[in-house]
C-alpha cells in the first residue's frame, strides 16, 4: 500500500523532478517528527518535498549514516558547533557548513542565503533560501 497522493497538484503534476516524500513537522521546541494525519504519514511533493531534504540533510550529523554505502559523506558538520562559544566566527561555520550541505544536493541549483540567529534560548535559528534545479525559489527554516 502506498502514501494517498493527490495526483491533480500541480507538484504532482509539473515538479516531478523535485521527487517525493513524507512531510515533516515541527515543534516550539525545534523538534522534527513525520507528520500523521488519519493515522497515516503525510506525502508532499515539488518544492515541500525538497525542503523536506533540506531539514533532513541538515539535521543530520556529518557521516551518521556511513554504515550504508549509499550516504557516506551525507549530513552536515553544524552539530560540531552548537555546544561552542557564540561567536561571530562560530556563527560563520554554521552557515558555511550549511552551504555546503545544501551545494552537495542534486535538487538544488542556487544557495540564494543562509542566516544564522542565535536566540535568547542559547538555540540557533536557521533561515535559508535555494533555487530548485527547476528554477522555482523555496524558502525554509529550522531551530538547532
Amino acid at each position: 500500500m502506498s502514501l494517498p497522493v493527490d495526483t491533480e497538484s500541480y507538484d504532482y503534476r509539473f515538479m516531478k523532478t523535485l521527487n517525493e516524500d513524507v512531510q515533516l513537522t515541527s515543534n516550539e521546541y525545534g523538534e522534527w517528527d513525520i507528520r500523521v494525519e488519519n493515522g497515516d504519514y503525510v506525502n508532499v511533493t515539488g518544492m515541500h518535498s525538497l525542503l523536506n531534504a533540506c531539514i533532513i540533510a541538515i539535521m543530520t550529523r556529518y557521516n551518521e549514516l556511513s554504515t550504508n554505502p549509499t550516504y557516506n559523506g551525507f549530513g552536515c558538520r553544524v552539530h560540531e558547533l552548537v555546544k561552542d562559544n557564540t561567536t561571530t566566527m562560530t556563527e560563520y561555520k554554521m552557515e558555511t557548513f550549511i552551504r555546503e550541505t545544501l551545494e552537495q544536493m542534486r535538487r538544488v541549483h542556487l544557495i540564494n542565503n543562509v542566516n544564522v540567529e542565535k536566540t535568547e534560548s542559547n538555540k540557533f535559528k536557521v533561515y535559508f533560501t535555494i533555487t530548485s534545479i527547476n528554477d522555482e525559489i523555496a524558502t525554509g527554516g529550522l531551530l538547532l
